[in-house]
């Protein structure tokens, strides 16, 4: 599942969720069965987050240290 998906059932579980604690009585066990898919669908969408922070990461560094330019101690860059 990518993230757009993710954050839709993500939404869809809060608003759920929402309308099971506005109800009365309370049903424990449909609160507790949304509460579980919505702290498993955060840890889904934080791994897949970190995924997309660490490629972003690696495209930037490599567009920064392109082949022609070195920094050199003190921060200044300088063609070689």
């Amino acid at each position: 599942m990518n993230r757009e998906q993710l954050m839709g059932r993500y939404f869809r579980l809060q608003q759920e969720l929402s309308i099971a604690y506005s109800a009365q009585p309370w049903n424990s066990g449909r609160i507790d069965r949304l509460a579980n898919e919505l702290a498993g669908t955060e840890r889904e969408i934080a791994a897949t987050g970190s995924i997309y922070e660490r490629r972003s990461e690696a495209a930037h560094r490599a567009i920064r240290s392109g082949p022609a330019v070195r920094t050199d101690s003190v921060g200044f860059s300088r063609r070689t």
